[in-house]
């Protein structure tokens, strides 16, 4: 799979990163947006509607975009097991594409990063748990590198909905490993 390389910018906004400790980069990043679940569950199950034309996130936003979304996907991420289970897959990020993720089975925690030079939270991290104990879709804008890590011992299960088609020929996706310096996420799992 080809991926695009960082640009100037992208490495600009790194190095600025790594000028600032990472407990001083923690929270909300401008335009991501959060849509909690209403759940409605009987004795036979449960109903929950992921996206519909009209919904609003938790602050009373729009949520959907303008267009259409171009494609969903599945992906699952096997649970290794172990204190902690540890399995990252972190990070990348697109130059045009929006990405609406719901992880429908299991739990993870979700890292975003803001790589956007002119965002007024360049540089900030944002940390959220979505999945079964948490059944919230989260939107992440172009720009914004994100990533997950399994937590617990079931696999997860990650529904996500995108705004521009994947093109192999012409990817609009870029990779920066998980274990960045300049991002410095803390990965380890606290336990008591």
């Amino acid at each position: 799979m080809a991926w695009m390389p960082t640009t100037p910018a992208i490495e600009e906004s790194l190095s600025r990163m790594a000028a600032t400790p990472a407990a001083g980069r923690a929270g909300r990043i401008h335009d991501v947006q959060v849509k909690t679940f209403v759940k409605h569950a009987d004795h036979r199950g449960f109903f929950i509607e992921q996206l519909k034309r009209g919904d609003l996130d938790d602050a009373g936003r729009p949520f959907l975009p303008e267009q259409w979304f171009a494609q969903m996907s599945r992906s699952l991420v096997y649970a290794r097991g172990g204190n902690p289970p540890e399995l990252i897959k972190a990070f990348h990020w697109h130059k045009k594409q929006w990405d609406y993720w719901d992880i429908v089975v299991g739990n993870a925690r979700v890292v975003l990063v803001d790589l956007r030079a002119d965002s007024p939270t360049s540089g900030v991290v944002q940390t959220l748990i979505l999945g079964e104990n948490s059944p919230q879709m989260v939107a992440i804008p172009p720009l914004v590198a994100h990533g997950y890590q399994v937590l617990g011992l079931e696999n997860v299960h990650l529904v996500y909905y995108v705004t521009e088609p994947y093109s192999p020929a012409d990817p609009d996706e870029g990779r920066i490993a998980w274990d960045d310096p300049r991002i410095g996420f803390d990965w380890r799992i606290e336990n008591i």
